[in-house]
């Protein structure tokens, strides 16, 4: 741990946060007693909503996680809580953003292959659960419909430009932007993935739910949806965001 500034971890949905996390805790970091993949919990074991905190109560639960010595805490976005979460001097702010085509994908064979959903198809998965630029709604609220679409876009780079530690998905130099930032030195952990290592878990999790074919799908690898069946408007402020935050051309 290299300091005991709070780490405030926005944490976008398949976006590469679960790997954030197991380095937090593989670092030496303190995470609140219950957590959920980093997001504080009650005693009961509920996750706490931070996401919908005004920046008052935001930055009293700040100052909370500070006297526990809590070191690193995740949420997945609120405005207020994110602006709390720049304007506080002790608090370090760290995102991790992906390719939102990809995202949208992942989003997909997540909830497909646990269970989450019946959807076989991408488009009528999209339109079932309403996904619509996750990042930028995330972390504005989904009140910007309106708004003009270059409006939350500017707003959501003006905060993301604020942040400590912002990196992409699979760029190179990721991790030693990680450890110039944090102090972090242990970088051998595991990240999330679908198919990956908690691959026989949900296996297993289909076949006991009699979703055999589902299962077979998943033993094989078969990966669901292309990224050219994604709607436009499903991801296109999320990828004006990440084109002007790392200047992709």
């Amino acid at each position: 741990m290299a300091d005991s500034r709070l780490n405030f971890f926005l944490h976008f949905r398949k976006a590469g946060g679960t790997r954030i996390v197991n380095l937090a805790i593989a670092n030496g970091e303190t995470l609140w007693p219950r957590h959920d993949n980093g997001k504080p919990c009650d005693e009961s074991g509920i996750t706490k909503d931070l996401s919908s905190m005004n920046h008052l109560d935001a930055t009293d639960f700040f100052n909370e996680a500070i006297r526990k010595k809590i070191t690193f805490v995740s949420a997945s976005g609120g405005k207020e809580l994110v602006e709390a979460a720049l304007n506080h001097p002790n608090v370090r702010t760290i995102c991790s953003l992906r390719n939102p085509g990809k995202t949208c994908l992942s989003n997909y064979n997540y909830d497909y292959y646990l269970g989450l959903t019946n959807e076989r198809k991408l488009p009528s998965y999209l339109h079932r659960t309403e996904y619509s630029n996750p990042f930028t709604r995330s972390l504005l609220g989904h009140g910007n419909s309106g708004h003009r679409e270059e409006e939350p876009v500017n707003e959501a780079i003006r905060l993301l430009q604020q942040f400590d530690l912002l990196i992409r998905l699979g760029d190179s130099d990721s991790d030693s932007k990680t450890r110039d930032e944090t102090g972090w030195s242990n970088f051998d952990v595991k990240s999330h993935s679908t198919s990956g290592e908690d691959r026989l878990w949900k296996i297993y999790n289909l076949m006991i739910k009699g979703r055999l074919i589902r299962a077979f799908e998943l033993m094989s690898g078969k990966k669901r949806g292309n990224l050219q069946d994604i709607p436009s408007n499903s991801i296109e402020l999320d990828s004006e965001l990440m084109e002007r935050l790392f200047e992709i051309d």
